[in-house]
C-alpha cells in the first residue's frame, strides 16, 4: 500500500513491537485520545486482528493504556464494529 503509519510500542526501554496505526481519534463525552492498530496478524478465518488503547501523556511521553470493561469500552467496540462494517461495504465498490 505504501501509506502505512508505523509506531513503536515499548515496555520501559525495551521495544515490544512495531505496529501499523490504523487511526487515532477522540470520543465525545470521554477524556483522552484513542488509537486502533494492527500487527497484521490474521485470525483463524483470515481476518486481520486489530488492537486498541487509550493514549495517556505523562512527563511528555505517551503511554498506551488498556481500556477496562464498561461504557468507554462499549463505545470503542461500537466504533470498531462500524469501521469494520463500512470497510467491508467499501470493498463492494472497489
Amino acid at each position: 500500500m505504501g501509506n502505512e503509519k508505523m509506531i513503536t510500542l515499548k515496555d520501559g526501554y525495551d521495544v515490544v513491537d512495531s505496529v501499523e496505526l490504523i487511526c487515532a481519534f477522540e470520543i465525545d463525552g470521554f477524556i483522552g485520545k484513542y488509537i486502533i492498530y494492527t500487527k497484521n496478524e490474521k485470525d483463524f478465518a483470515g481476518n486481520t486482528i486489530i488492537y486498541s488503547g487509550k493514549v495517556k501523556v505523562l512527563d511528555d511521553k505517551q503511554y498506551l493504556e488498556n481500556i477496562e470493561e464498561g461504557v468507554e469500552w462499549d463505545k470503542l467496540k461500537s466504533i470498531m464494529k462500524s469501521m469494520a462494517k463500512y470497510s467491508l461495504d467499501g470493498e463492494n465498490y472497489v
